[in-house]
């Protein structure tokens, strides 16, 4: 059965290895909104997404964006922990849920964020997470084994066009939040790094250099 051809039906009730194996061949967003459909008004958690491959059945180190692109660029109702007031559904962070099977055109919007956007964000932040301080270098805190990767986020949530501002986003409207803290965590629920930290970390040559430094600079 050619993977373009795989019905919904075919899929329901499957287990997610099951899934994978089914869907295999598929892009990563085109295998994320399935498994999604086929839990359609069901939890779908953070976890589950971060194991569904790429096409070249290798794993999506930026799979959140691919969920944020689903949300809002083609305007599928997938909701987290940050509607809950709208949705009843008492979403913990790193749930999601799909409310409907067609995407809903007036949600649509765009994120306004392109590859010299998002090198300008990164740059001016110094590749560091503006919430938390964490940079690519640093673990995930909850997900052994995993490193954070930094997203481009909105300092204003969606300045969306479709309630009439069409104004051109700048790297000012953004800033550099890595996954852990854009996906939802609340600042209670991660520490940050400062930047003392880091020196506490660093080797003794470079205690030594900043010791120097600081010494020079402050003299």
């Amino acid at each position: 059965m050619a993977k373009n051809s795989i019905k919904l039906n075919d899929l329901i009730g499957l287990s997610l290895n099951h899934f994978i194996e089914k869907t295999d061949g598929m892009s990563y967003s085109k295998r994320a909104l399935l498994w999604f459909k086929v839990n359609l008004n069901k939890k779908v958690t953070s976890s589950e997404l971060a194991q569904i491959p790429g096409k070249g059945g290798n794993p999506i180190s930026h799979n959140m964006r691919r969920i944020f692109e689903l949300r809002d660029e083609q305007g599928y109702d997938i909701v987290n922990w940050k509607d809950n007031e709208r949705t009843n559904l008492n979403l913990k962070v790193d749930e999601w849920v799909l409310l409907s099977l067609e995407p809903i055109e007036e949600n649509i919007r765009s994120r306004g964020v392109n590859k010299r956007i998002a090198f300008e964000v990164f740059s001016r932040d110094h590749f560091t997470c503006q919430t938390c301080g964490r940079t690519p270098q640093d673990d995930d805190p909850f997900k052994p084994g995993h490193k954070v990767t930094l997203h481009v986020g909105h300092i204003i949530a969606h300045k969306s066009n479709h309630n009439g501002d069409n104004k051109e986003l700048t790297a000012d409207d953004f800033i550099t939040m890595c996954n852990v803290c854009n996906e939802g965590a609340k600042n209670s629920d991660i520490p940050t790094i400062t930047l003392l930290d880091r020196v506490k970390a660093s080797s003794v040559n470079e205690k030594q250099a900043i010791y120097d430094f600081l010494k020079n600079s402050l003299n």
